[in-house]
C-alpha cells in the first residue's frame, strides 16, 4: 500500500498509532506518536486508517496526536489538490498571489505541456475565483481555499493552449482566525502576449517553486492590508461601499539569485552548506539535501552567465566529498569556464573557485 504524509495509521503488531510525517524510503515511514516522538517503521506493519471509516472514528478518539505537516520537497498530488510550498533558496520573494506557468520540460523552456498553479505565498487563508476572458465571455475556470503557504495545480495544459489561458481575472479573499489586521479582497486581471511564453529568459527561478516558471504577481499582501483606524470610520459611515484592491497583475522579472551572494560587480561567494540553503534540514535524508545544494549551485552558475559574474566560489565543505565530485561533473560540461582549489589560506579545502569567459 502506498502511504502519504499525513495519513493516519495504526501499528499491527502493537497497540496504538499516529500519523506519518515522512516518507523515507519505499518501505520504511516516520510515525508521530501521540507522546511526540517519531518512530521509524516499517510499512509493513502498519494499517492505513481511513477517515470516513469506523477505525477512523476509533483513532480519532483513541489518539490525540498534534501533527502539523512537514514541508516536503515533493510537488504537488496528482489530484491537483493544494500542497504546502517550500523554500529552495534565502532570496525570498514578497508575500502574495502569485499565477505560475511551469513548463515539464525544465531543459527546454519553450516545448512541451505546461503546468499553471496558483501561489498563496501568505499567512492567510485564501478563497480564490480563477476566471478566463475570451470571445466577449468570461469563463469561470476554477475556485477553492488555499492554505496558508500552499499551491493548488490548476490545470495541465498542451503548449499551444497557452493563448487561451493568458487572459483572464483571480479574485481573492483573506481569512484568519484571529489577526491583528484586516485585508481588503483583490481584484486582479491578468494578459500575457504569447510570444512571452517563447522566451528562455522569462522562465525563472523562485523561491518557492522547484522548477523555472513564468511568474506573475496577482496581488502583494501589502497592497491589500487594511489598518484598524480605517476600519473604525468605516463603521460610522453605513454608506461606505467596500473597497476592493483592483490592479493588473504584472510578471516577475528575473530577481538574480546570486544578488545575496555579491562580493563586488564580478565577484559572488556562495555558501552550498545545507543549513544555509533551508531551514529544517535535519528533517531530510542525504538525498534530498544534496539535491536542494546541487539545484542551487546550478541555479547560481546560470545566473552568472545571465549577468555576466566572472568569478564564483562555491564553499561546499569537506564531507564525504559527495557535494564537490557532484559539482565537478556539473562544471566539466562548459567549455567556457575553468575551475580550481579555491584559496587554502581563506576557505580551507572545502571551497572550489569558478572563472567564466563570457567572451568565448
Amino acid at each position: 500500500m502506498k502511504y502519504n504524509i499525513g495519513d493516519k495509521v495504526k501499528f499491527l503488531n502493537t497497540s496504538g498509532g499516529g500519523i506519518i510525517t515522512k516518507i523515507i524510503s519505499s518501505t520504511m515511514v516516520n510515525v508521530a506518536i501521540e507522546e511526540g516522538f517519531e518512530i521509524p517503521t516499517m510499512t509493513s506493519e502498519l494499517l492505513k486508517i481511513e477517515d470516513t471509516s469506523a477505525s477512523a472514528r476509533m483513532f480519532n478518539q483513541d489518539f490525540n496526536v498534534d501533527y502539523k505537516p512537514v514541508v516536503q520537497i515533493q510537488e504537488t498530488d496528482e489530484d491537483g489538490k493544494s500542497t504546502l510550498l517550500k523554500s529552495y533558496t534565502n532570496n525570498s520573494h514578497p508575500a502574495g498571489i502569485y499565477l505560475a506557468f511551469v513548463p515539464h520540460d525544465q531543459k527546454w523552456l519553450i516545448t512541451g505541456d505546461v503546468d499553471i498553479y496558483i501561489l498563496n505565498h501568505t499567512e492567510f487563508f485564501t478563497l480564490f475565483n480563477f476566471t478566463l476572458f475570451g470571445n466577449n465571455i468570461y469563463s469561470g475556470m476554477d475556485y477553492d481555499v488555499l492554505e496558508p503557504e500552499s499551491k493548488k495545480l490548476i490545470i495541465t495544459i498542451e503548449r499551444e493552449e497557452l493563448e487561451q489561458w493568458s487572459n483572464g481575472n483571480i479574485q481573492i479573499l483573506y481569512h484568519a482566525a484571529t489577526k491583528d489586521r484586516l485585508l481588503l479582497p483583490l481584484n486582479a486581471d491578468f494578459k500575457l502576449k504569447p510570444t512571452r511564453f517563447y522566451k528562455e529568459e522569462n522562465y525563472i527561478s523562485s523561491s518557492f517553486l522547484h522548477e523555472k516558471a513564468l511568474l506573475l504577481t496577482i496581488g502583494k499582501l501589502v497592497e491589500s492590508q487594511v489598518s484598524q483606524s480605517k476600519i473604525a470610520k468605516k463603521d460610522n459611515d453605513d454608506k461606505q461601499e467596500p473597497e476592493i484592491i483592483q490592479k493588473k497583475a504584472v510578471q516577475v522579472k528575473a530577481e538574480s539569485i546570486l544578488d545575496n551572494h555579491l562580493v563586488n560587480n564580478s565577484t559572488a561567494e556562495i555558501d552550498l552548506h545545507i543549513g544555509e540553503l533551508v531551514e529544517d534540514y535535519y528533517l531530510l535524508d542525504n538525498s534530498e539535501m544534496l539535491k536542494i545544494q546541487l539545484d542551487y549551485f546550478t541555479k547560481c552558475l546560470e545566473s552568472a552567465f545571465i549577468k555576466r559574474i566572472s568569478k564564483l566560489i562555491f564553499i561546499h565543505g569537506v564531507g564525504n566529498g559527495t557535494l564537490k565530485n557532484e559539482i565537478i561533473k556539473v562544471l566539466k560540461t562548459y567549455d567556457n569556464l575553468h575551475y580550481f582549489d579555491a584559496s587554502l589560506a581563506k576557505y580551507g579545502v572545502g571551497a572550489t573557485e569558478v572563472y567564466i569567459n563570457h567572451n568565448k
